[in-house]
């Protein structure tokens, strides 16, 4: 909670604590102005947020008995000390409520970069008019990104931070129902502030920075990457993340919200999260495609000539992991890349030792046994019950297409386990889970309520975060600014959490 807030609730249950002491008029003006006046200051200096909708009815409603009750002399009279007993109740479980929600779903504060750069953002809406939107079945619509730009910043104390989530009431309305959850859930973190300015300078303490791409999950979106994206950035990074569309849940477009509800193409495949992978792999391309045209001048921008494109990795979460797995094997512009806890759908054509240098980190709950032990994340068919042999036949139109992918799934571990025996940099956290490799930890402030969410681990998603941002940004000074050869093995001793796993 914020301090205004909790000044407020705590203010609100002093007053009915003096609800039942004998005071003058005056001493029950007061209170009222002293209600209303942090009320005011809260509203002016935090921002008002429906988790403390009790503590502004209790405010207003208190006021309102108040002076009626000194107005006018039928309410002179005392109250009965039992309807007394019962209102005072009411409000203080109601006012417990308010300090619940505010707790469980907090206006929180993102991480400060590590770095010694400001960090500034531009967002670029990119359209390829090469390619058809695949997710648009029997539609002539080209590809449309949204591309969100972090860069390494002149500092400028006029601007103002950029608000959490682009300062879009629609955005946060269509990643709650995203969510199935009310459309007002996230509204509060239009009060959230990030750690960068839109519109900065790009900082001249460098003739050029590297590029490094970064790619969100399924079903979520850039805004959640927030936190290593302004890391990143403030390293002396130019981090381009990639709103891949109808994969992110909900996108802002200059002039409309685009959601993945939106699309209609039907793959008739039971998991098309290959399919799926390779379209964001070729949005990745087109926007390293545009960003060589951003730094020769050819798309306007404040850009022109501070793109290192010879130096360009690729980041991802979940989904987007494999979309950098994908570009480290077919992609020869990318010089390093990073999965961040994602299944992968593509085997490398080559030796494992010919790879680009690549970087995993698993979550400990689940994924790291699978690669451990060479194994794909779906059963094999002779080991499910016959109920889960018929439900998976259903999905897959047959036994032979379920073991078909299966087999895949196999070749792509395998390939996987050799391409990380190879490198040798393969970590987990202790502790961790799937979605704290993102912003998403922060969003919910109580763990039993993050588990219903799906965000398990006993690691702290702000502590979890902080140990990937440390060893992505070592693996990629070292691969893209060639320094610190020996920064991974310190950060394992860094942080007891971070764990090392050497394949056999």
């Amino acid at each position: 909670m914020r301090i205004f807030e909790i000044i407020l609730v705590l203010v609100n249950l002093l007053t009915i604590y003096l609800s039942f002491k004998k005071v003058s008029k005056v001493v029950r003006l007061w209170e009222v102005g002293i209600n209303l006046f942090l009320i005011l200051i809260h509203g002016i200096l935090e921002g008002f947020r429906y988790q403390m909708i009790f503590s502004y009815i209790f405010v207003v409603g208190f006021v309102i008995f108040t002076l009626i009750k000194t107005k006018y002399k039928p309410f002179d009279a005392k109250m009965p000390k039992g309807l007394k007993v019962i209102i005072s109740s009411v409000s203080i479980i109601f006012l417990i409520i308010t300090l619940l929600l505010s707790y469980a779903l907090p206006v929180f504060k993102l991480p400060k970069p590590t770095g010694s750069y400001d960090v500034g953002i531009n967002y670029f809406h990119l359209v390829d008019e090469n390619r058809k939107d695949p997710f648009l079945d029997k539609s002539t619509k080209k590809r449309e990104l949204m591309i969100k730009v972090y860069y390494p910043a002149k500092n400028d104390d006029s601007k103002a931070f950029d608000r959490y989530f682009h300062n879009s009431s629609e955005l946060l309305k269509a990643f709650a129902a995203g969510y199935h959850m009310p459309d007002f859930l996230f509204s509060h973190l239009k009060l959230v502030n990030t750690n960068s300015k839109e519109g900065l300078q790009i900082s001249d303490k460098e003739q050029s920075y590297p590029v490094v791409l970064f790619s969100h999950g399924a079903g979520t979106t850039m805004e959640v990457q927030t936190s290593q994206c302004e890391d990143l950035a403030s390293q002396g990074y130019i981090v381009a993340a990639i709103d891949h569309t109808y994969v992110s849940w909900a996108i802002l477009f200059p002039d409309r919200v685009v959601t993945a509800q939106e699309a209609t193409t039907n793959f008739n495949t039971a998991d098309p999260a290959e399919i799926i992978t390779q379209i964001m792999a070729d949005d990745s391309k087109f926007v390293i495609d545009s960003l060589t045209k951003i730094n020769e001048g050819k798309i306007n921008s404040n850009f022109k000539g501070k793109l290192n494109v010879d130096k360009i990795g690729a980041i991802g979460h979940s989904v987007g992991g494999a979309v950098a797995y994908n570009l480290a094997i077919n992609d020869k512009r990318i010089k390093a890349a990073v999965d961040l806890d994602g299944i992968v759908f593509v085997t490398p054509k080559d030796e494992a030792e010919d790879m680009v240098p690549f970087l995993m980190i698993a979550n400990d709950k689940y994924h790291i046994q699978g690669i451990q032990n060479r194994e794909p994340l779906i059963k094999k068919f002779e080991g499910m019950t016959e109920e889960e042999q018929k439900i998976m036949v259903s999905m897959y139109g047959s036994e032979e297409s379920y073991k078909e992918a299966y087999t895949k799934a196999s070749q792509n571990i395998i390939g996987l386990a050799k391409v990380l025996k190879s490198s040798g940099n393969l970590f987990t956290v202790e502790g961790s889970d799937h979605m704290k490799f993102t912003d998403m930890g922060f969003l919910i402030d109580v763990r039993q309520l993050r588990e219903l969410m799906g965000i398990g681990g006993n690691t702290a998603p702000e502590r979890c975060l902080e140990i990937t941002k440390s060893v992505t940004t070592a693996f990629l000074n070292n691969h893209l600014k060639g320094k610190e050869k020996d920064a991974l093995e310190s950060q394992v001793n860094r942080y007891p959490e971070l764990k090392k796993v050497n394949l056999n």
